[in-house]
């Protein structure tokens, strides 16, 4: 069964919730630090769930269940603080609505965590656009980071970042749904489609 995220009009904390393809099963994941608590109302496709969750939200090193019992438990590199500033983005927009809710669960700055690449000594932003830009508008200036897995592709992206001269998240522009639609989206397409053809 495929578990796939939650739409930003379904979300209850940031990028937590999941549902199976069906949307027969719902996985919510509370996140408190670097734990996290799965809330479900089901027994199946847990640890597909796990596996999206920690996609989203590789920071996480601990998920228990609601009666406290470790599902999965890992070690990740140790996360330091970095200035936003330093951070150069692999997207070029924020959805107006995702920022919205995230900031719903943002409550200080130990709350948002940036996987990164480091390349020609530069810190690149794997995900996580959308709390950069809410740590952003909360005055913070500088976010807890991790070093993370990556594909090469990630830097067809922050060429393009860099070609449209943005070289931290306070370039991006925040846009509304459709318009991510029709701009984030269509571009992912249509590179991925031209690299496919590679």
């Amino acid at each position: 069964m495929k578990i796939l995220r939650a739409e930003h009009n379904d979300l209850y904390a940031g990028a937590c919730c999941f549902f199976s393809e069906d949307k027969a099963h719902k996985y919510f994941f509370e996140i408190n630090g670097r734990e996290a608590t799965l809330r479900t109302n089901t027994n199946q496709y847990i640890a597909q769930a796990i596996e999206e969750f920690l996609f989203y939200s590789g920071f996480v090193t601990i998920i228990k269940d609601k009666d406290g019992n470790i599902l999965h438990n890992r070690t990740i590199p140790q996360p330091y603080w970095l200035e936003i500033a330093k951070i150069q983005p692999s997207q070029f927009y924020i959805n107006q609505q995702k920022l919205n809710s995230c900031k719903k669960w943002i409550k200080s700055p130990q709350d948002i965590f940036i996987p990164i690449a480091i390349k020609d000594d530069k810190a690149i932003s794997l995900d996580g656009h959308t709390r950069l830009k809410a740590a952003i508008d909360f005055g913070y200036t500088s976010v807890l980071v991790y070093p993370d897995d990556y594909d090469d592709t990630i830097f067809h992206f922050v060429d393009e970042a860099v070609r449209r001269k943005i070289s931290s998240a306070y370039d991006m522009e925040v846009i509304n749904s459709d318009e991510y639609k029709t701009k984030w989206d269509k571009f992912c397409d249509d590179l991925f489609s031209r690299l496919n053809e590679c």
